[in-house]
C-alpha cells in the first residue's frame, strides 16, 4: 500500500469508528465502500471480491465494536443479558450463511448489491414509520423477541457485510419501543460478539490470490490503517451520542443511509440494464 492509500484508509477507519460509536452500527456502512475499492485495485472481481469485501470490512467491524463497547461500558450504558440475547442467534445463523457464501459460487456480486441495497430501504421506511407513532414506553425484556432480532441480525449481516445495526436498531426502537440510543448501546455490543465466528469462516477459506500479512480472507495489513483509525474515531463517537438528542440521532443515522442506497442502487442498475 503508499502512504496516500494509508493516510485515506486511516481517515476512513476515523469515519466508520465515529460512526460506530455515535449510532451503533459498527461502520460496515464506510468498510464495505473502502474495500470494495482496495480489492478493485487488486485485480480481484465477481465471487472473490464479494468474499474479501466481506471478510475485512466484518474484520475492521470486529475492532470498531469492541472499541465502542468499552466506552459505553465505562459510561455505564451496557446491557449484558439484553446482548448475549441477541448474540448467540446471531453468530449461529450468521456463522451458518457465512459458510455457504465462501464453500459455494452462488453468491453473486449482483445479489450482494441487491441485498444492500434492500436492507438500506427497508432501514429507512422503519425510520419514516416510527416518526409516524406516538412515543410509548419501551417493552419488557422477551427471550423470545430479542431471540428472532439476533436471527434476523446474523442473517443480514452475513449477507450485506454490515455490522447488524442497519437491522438490529430499527428492530429494536419499533419492536421493543427501544429509544435509539439505547438500541445503540445494545447494537454495538452484540456485533463484536457476533462478528467471531464470521471471521472463523473466512480465516478458514483459501482464496485463488494471497497477499503477505493475510489468514484466510482476512488481510490483516491492509486492514491496519483503518483499525488505527476505528481507535480515534469511535471514542468521538460515543461521546457525542451521549450528548445530542435521540430525533438528531435518528436524522443523522437516516442521512448517511440515503448517500450510501444511492450509491449502490446505481451500482446495481448498471449491473442490470
Amino acid at each position: 500500500m503508499e502512504v496516500t492509500e494509508i493516510v485515506l484508509f486511516f481517515i476512513f477507519g476515523v469515519a466508520g469508528g465515529l460512526l460506530s460509536g455515535l449510532l451503533g452500527v459498527g461502520g460496515g456502512i464506510i468498510f464495505i465502500p473502502v474495500f470494495d475499492y482496495l480489492f478493485r485495485q487488486k485485480g480481484i472481481d465477481g465471487e472473490e471480491l464479494v468474499r474479501f469485501m466481506l471478510a475485512n470490512s466484518f474484520l475492521a467491524i470486529l475492532f470498531s465494536g469492541m472499541s465502542s463497547s468499552y466506552k459505553h461500558n465505562k459510561q455505564g450504558s451496557f446491557y449484558p443479558r439484553e446482548i448475549i440475547t441477541i448474540a448467540i442467534p446471531a453468530m449461529i445463523f450468521g456463522a451458518s450463511l457465512s459458510y455457504y457464501i465462501t464453500s459455494a459460487p452462488w453468491y453473486k456480486d449482483t445479489y450482494f448489491k441487491m441485498v444492500f441495497v434492500v436492507v438500506i430501504l427497508v432501514t429507512l421506511w422503519r425510520i419514516w414509520r416510527s416518526k409516524k407513532k406516538d412515543k410509548v414506553d419501551e417493552l419488557p425484556y422477551s427471550m423470545t423477541k430479542y431471540g428472532l432480532i439476533g436471527v434476523a441480525t446474523g442473517l443480514i449481516s452475513a449477507f450485506s457485510g454490515l455490522g447488524g445495526g442497519v437491522a438490529m436498531i430499527p428492530l429494536l426502537t419499533l419492536v421493543m419501543k427501544m429509544d435509539i440510543k439505547k438500541a445503540g448501546g445494545i447494537s454495538i455490543g452484540v456485533i463484536p460478539v457476533m462478528i467471531l465466528p464470521f471471521l472463523v469462516v473466512y480465516a478458514l477459506q483459501t482464496p485463488s490470490v494471497h497477499f503477505n500479512g493475510s489468514v484466510g480472507y482476512l488481510q490483516f495489513l491492509m486492514v491496519l490503517p483503518v483499525v488505527l483509525g476505528i481507535f480515534v474515531g469511535s471514542p468521538l463517537g460515543v461521546g457525542i451520542a451521549k450528548k445530542i438528542k435521540s430525533s438528531q440521532l435518528n436524522a443523522i443515522f437516516a442521512s448517511l443511509l440515503v448517500i450510501i442506497g444511492v450509491r449502490y442502487i446505481y451500482r446495481l442498475a448498471q449491473d442490470l440494464f
